[in-house]
């Protein structure tokens, strides 16, 4: 099994609401992991979780853009940008997924894979940076 993403307080961003969000985005994509290891994994499956995985996105993507926008954060185009790159890769994924001869467990790994580390990266590069901003405009 590939490894395991594991939350530390390092990927902290000191806003409860969005550690959280991103707590359980740990979640889904361990889910995914778990998933890719097993022999028995159908087509539903591997859809539906990958399906799980994009509406997480969409919904935790959506909290900080609505975030951005009401504190006016000056930072905003270039965060939106990464959420986009993640938004069509999740699109890519799904499209892959409903394709005829696609190897179940081989997609289901791409997609933690491809998740887990776009997440790490992007709470310690991308939503570091927004930490102070919110915290001063009031956000915890």
């Amino acid at each position: 099994m590939s490894k395991k993403f594991i939350w530390s307080e390092e990927y902290s961003v000191n806003i409860q609401e969005i550690d959280e969000q991103h707590k359980e985005f740990f979640v889904i994509v361990n889910d995914l992991l778990e998933a890719s290891e097993d022999a028995s994994v159908t087509k539903e499956m591997m859809l539906m979780k990958i399906g799980l995985l994009g509406n997480y996105a969409a919904y935790h993507l959506g909290t900080e853009e609505d975030l951005f926008s009401n504190f006016k954060y000056q930072d905003a185009p270039e965060h939106i940008k990464a959420h986009d790159m993640f938004r069509e890769k999740v699109k890519e994924l799904i499209s892959k997924a409903e394709t005829e001869n696609v190897d179940q467990k081989e997609l289901i790994g791409e997609a933690a894979d491809f998740a887990g580390d776009w997440l790490l990266n992007h709470i310690l590069i991308m939503d570091k940076k927004y930490s102070k901003f919110f915290n001063e405009h009031g956000l915890k």
